[in-house]
């Protein structure tokens, strides 16, 4: 992993020398190249039985029931991540990134929808000029089958686009992390080197739903044996009592997969509103409200819906990012080198 590491600062020195933004495709070429050993280390782990061993936390909150923990992002600790999720299934993260960051992550959203749109819409030959120029959405990886076209398509159309696609605010929301040093606070939660995620980094520009979702777990879809942590991260006002729809949460912790698909949800992966009302009455779900730039960390265990309400009529901006333990990543779920 050392020649890893060297050979990404490395590119970021060239690109801090030469601001030539060809080398923040390189970087995020890189990262997602060097994410194959990781993946074929995760595939092999995930052949063992069982759940990887995690540390037993204290409950940092043990005065919060029914309700998910939040603190200030400066007193956020490992410890305190990993005993709100073990006792309350989530932790709310007050002002996570500052003002300059989200203003600079939004911009760089709508300059990757733009692009990604204008991207679709020309000839063939566009295309391949588009693609070969811009480092707004850059669709060309130096490895196969992390994604097909047909995707990228269906997710604008829900108003998401993957983080890795877009080599400029991925380099962005990277610097972002760093700045705000999540990536310590992770390597001790995860007691191990952490790495992300390929196709569960977003950047989201969506609409208000046109009527409730389902309800899911991540963890229905991703391959076993992992430890895992996903940071949503709010870049609008949104939720409870606003008018831009926020995520809905089970504020329990939960330590298996419930039921899913046929009466339990649309999809197979899914959990309906119906089962959610008949398995949680002593919890029932939470709509938190955040400010942009509030976050929220959770795993692959928790059950969470984006929000419906006819007072959601604003579009909302957001950012989720999946993490893992390098060594016990969800391989189906393409591993990238951090």
């Amino acid at each position: 992993m050392q020649r890893f590491d060297e050979k990404i600062a490395e590119v970021k020195r060239l690109y801090e020398q030469t601001g030539h933004l060809h080398h923040l495709v390189r970087l995020r070429n890189l990262r997602v190249k060097f994410g194959q050993q990781l993946s074929r280390r995760a595939e092999a782990n995930g052949k063992l039985e069982g759940k990887p061993d995690i540390k037993p936390a204290k409950n940092p909150f043990p005065d919060v029931e029914n309700d998910i923990p939040e603190v200030p992002y400066q007193d956020m600790t490992a410890d305190m991540l990993s005993g709100a999720i073990q006792h309350q299934g989530a932790l709310i993260v007050r002002d996570f990134f500052p003002p300059e960051a989200i203003k600079a992550l939004r911009d760089g959203i709508d300059a990757t929808f733009d692009e990604s749109a204008n991207y679709f819409s020309g000839d063939s030959k566009k295309l391949e000029d588009r693609d070969a120029n811009s480092p707004w959405f850059r669709l060309d990886l130096p490895v196969k089958d992390v994604y097909d076209k047909g995707s990228v398509v269906f997710m604008m159309m829900t108003g998401s686009v993957w983080t890795f696609l877009s080599p400029v605010v991925c380099h962005r929301l990277l610097g972002a992390f760093e700045q705000a040093g999540l990536r310590s606070t992770l390597d001790q939660y995860f007691e191990g080197r952490t790495c992300l995620s390929f196709n569960k980094s977003v950047l989201r520009r969506m609409e208000p739903l046109k009527e409730p979702s389902e309800w899911h777990q991540d963890g229905a879809f991703m391959s076993g044996g992992i430890k895992s942590v996903n940071l949503w991260i709010a870049l609008s006002d949104c939720g409870a009592g606003t008018d831009c729809p926020g995520m809905d949460f089970v504020p329990k912790r939960l330590d298996k997969i419930m039921p899913t698909g046929g009466e339990h949800g649309v999809f197979k992966w899914s959990v309906s509103p119906h089962s959610i009302d008949k398995w949680f009455k002593d919890t029932p779900p939470v709509t938190p409200t955040y400010k942009a730039g509030d976050a929220i960390f959770f795993d692959h265990y928790n059950l969470h819906a984006t929000s419906y309400s006819p007072d959601y009529t604003k579009q909302r901006y957001a950012l989720e990012t999946w993490f893992f333990a390098e060594e016990f990543a969800a391989h189906n779920q393409s591993p990238t080198y951090w």
